[in-house]
């Protein structure tokens, strides 16, 4: 019985560790203080292609997002990977065959917006993506 409960304490020391590591290694940090950023909404099938620029101080992407809902027309859901951006411009995406995807800087993001950092001059382009 004490083996059992020394190795239950042991298995989760290793991931509370493992967690803190990732954390403090490896999970993106966003940059602090102000910033000037570029978020441009691409929707092909409605002719929508506008460009917004704002000052910020938020580190993630998704922060910036909540705090310009209004002037960006955008709609999201919080899940359990994360938060899902599912309209801007007012237009929202048929959750049954498109989503949108975006690009940091002209490059395919592999992490979501929750995990984006915002650095100074970034261009953050949505485009309304069928799949």
């Amino acid at each position: 019985m004490n083996k059992k409960i020394i190795l239950i304490i042991s298995v989760i020391l290793i991931f509370g560790l493992l967690y803190a590591g990732y954390q403090a290694f490896l999970a993106p940090k966003g940059t602090e203080g102000s910033k000037e950023v570029t978020i441009q909404v691409v929707v092909e099938k409605e002719d929508i292609d506008e460009t917004f620029t704002f000052k910020t101080d938020h580190e993630f992407l998704t922060d910036l997002i909540k705090e310009q809902q209004d002037k960006l027309g955008a709609s999201y859901e919080s899940t359990n990977i994360g938060t899902m951006i599912t309209g801007l411009t007012e237009y929202k995406a048929d959750p049954n065959s498109e989503y949108f995807m975006f690009e940091v800087n002209g490059e395919v993001s592999m992490v979501g917006t929750d995990d984006t950092p915002i650095q100074d001059g970034d261009t953050y382009k949505f485009t309304l993506t069928a799949f």
